[in-house]
């Protein structure tokens, strides 16, 4: 005999139809038994029907497999979806609180899911991008300059520059006045760039201007005369001057920078 799913009535099992409702009984046989493969006992492993509360084999109470994402911060209970309250302790769910395991879109290890930044490379999880100093590092030279950030330490460090200039022609240094000028300003005030890229451009720009300016700067301290005869003794050191801005900016940027930004704190601290 055969329970008809559709009203119930025990059918022989050599009829195909339910006589009393029409029912297909092979059908419905059917769809009972791949319902039954999706649902099993957790103890037994028996099938079960969607609407039993206890194993029928076993009278183990029947655990709802839940593809849900989500836990319950006070008991662990597995919760579904959209929850607000956990149906075992009452607790408030907190729907931020997945714990399904995702991989990291740039290197692909697995991580939590509470996590935001990738614990290999810095990667964030839900943008994709790298932390910034993880994408400073791996932009090209020209992607990595910005003049806007170079505008103040130039000013600053070309002003140095001229000063100690003016001062060493004072005492006599001569054309070593603007080589130990561009060696102190660029070689500080490079170091506060805020890459190596910049830091060359810096150099590059305070070097040039001041290279530009030694003449007139000796004409404007000992007159036109002297500075005829400078020009002529002397000669200019313009390339001179570019290259050792450029090289004692770069150095400092990559090698002295937390020793010079340490003096510079302990200055102001000072104050």
């Amino acid at each position: 005999m055969v329970k008809c799913s559709s009203c119930g009535l025990d059918v022989p099992d050599n009829l195909e139809n339910c006589p009393n409702c029409g029912n297909n009984l092979v059908k419905s046989e059917l769809d009972n038994n791949n319902d039954s493969e999706d649902l099993k006992c957790s103890h037994c492993g028996a099938n079960l029907s969607e609407d039993e509360s206890f194993c029928p084999s076993c009278g183990e109470p029947v655990k709802i497999q839940i593809d849900a994402t989500l836990k319950c911060e006070e008991c662990g209970s597995e919760l579904h979806d959209n929850t607000l309250f956990c149906s075992v302790c009452g607790a408030k769910v907190n729907q931020v609180n997945k714990v399904n395991k995702k991989n990291c879109p740039n290197c692909g290890v697995e991580l939590d899911g509470n996590e935001t930044f990738c614990n290999e490379c810095g990667t964030n999880v839900f943008t994709g991008k790298k932390q910034k100093q993880e994408l400073i590092s791996h932009k090209s030279f020209a992607e990595k300059i910005n003049l806007n950030v170079l505008i103040k330490p130039s000013i600053i460090s070309l002003v140095v520059a001229l000063i100690l200039s003016f001062i060493g022609l004072l005492i006599g240094f001569s054309w070593l006045s603007f080589i130990i000028a561009i060696i102190l300003s660029a070689g500080f005030f490079g170091a506060s760039i805020d890459n190596e890229s910049n830091a060359i451009v810096f150099g590059l720009i305070v070097g040039l201007i001041l290279g530009i300016l030694e003449t007139p700067l000796v004409e404007f301290t000992y007159g036109a005369f002297v500075a005829g005869f400078y020009e002529g003794f002397f000669g200019g050191h313009l390339i001179l001057i570019v290259i050792l801005g450029v090289v004692m900016a770069y150095v400092s940027n990559i090698y002295l920078k937390e020793t010079i930004l340490e003096l510079t704190d302990n200055f102001k601290g000072m104050l």
